[in-house]
C-alpha cells in the first residue's frame, strides 16, 4: 500500500481508522476514555446507542485489557458534557454582561 502522494504517518492513520469502525472491542486500537473523569465507553452492540460509560477497573475486569496500554482517544461522557456546556454557557453569560 504505497502511495506517493501520502507519507507513511497518513498511511497508518487510514489503517488505525479503518480498524476502528470494527464492531469488535478487542479488534478496535482506539479507546474512547472521557479527558474529564476517564471513564471509558464501552460498546455494547454496533449500534452507537448501546454504549455504556464505565472506570477503567471495570474495563479491564470485562475485556481483560489493560486501558493504559491501548491508544485512546479523548472524548466527554454525557455528565461532563453537560458540565462543559454549563460553564460555557455561564462564561458567554458573563462575557455578554461585561460588555454591556
Amino acid at each position: 500500500m504505497k502511495n506517493r502522494a501520502y507519507g507513511y504517518s497518513d498511511i497508518r492513520f487510514a489503517q488505525i481508522t479503518q480498524a476502528a469502525s470494527s464492531a469488535s472491542r478487542k479488534e478496535t486500537p482506539l479507546l474512547p476514555v472521557c479527558c474529564l473523569c476517564r471513564l471509558i465507553r464501552d460498546e455494547i452492540g454496533a449500534s452507537p446507542d448501546r454504549e455504556r460509560w464505565i472506570s477503567q477497573r471495570t474495563y479491564r475486569k470485562t475485556h481483560g485489557v489493560n486501558p493504559a496500554s491501548c491508544l485512546q482517544t479523548h472524548t466527554y461522557c454525557p455528565g461532563c458534557f453537560t458540565q462543559v456546556m454549563e460553564t460555557i454557557r455561564t462564561a458567554q453569560v458573563m462575557t455578554t454582561l461585561a460588555v454591556a
